[in-house]
């Protein structure tokens, strides 16, 4: 199972997906707030659906955004730490 931190637009979507297949998705409406609100939303998208943490295998960053996009970095951010933890 993976998570999708999709930016399109400046409008934040995470979205639950298992074999390729969206199963869930939560919207992030304050971009303003998104290194608060972030992780308490994946964590809400995880309990949502009745799973733990060790579910998720990999989360990836989607975004319709240059590199240089503060909401971009934050969600490759955390992207990168929840992944490095998951191979340590």
């Amino acid at each position: 199972m993976n998570i999708l931190i999709g930016i399109k637009e400046r409008k934040i979507k995470l979205e639950l997906i298992k074999n390729g297949k969206k199963l869930d998705f939560l919207d992030i409406v304050e971009e303003y707030s998104l290194s608060e609100k972030l992780l308490p939303e994946i964590d809400r998208l995880i309990q949502r659906n009745g799973l733990k943490s060790e579910e998720i295998k990999e989360i990836k960053v989607e975004s319709d955004q240059n590199d240089n996009f503060t909401t971009t970095r934050i969600a490759a951010a955390v992207a990168n730490a929840w992944n490095w933890g998951k191979s340590a």
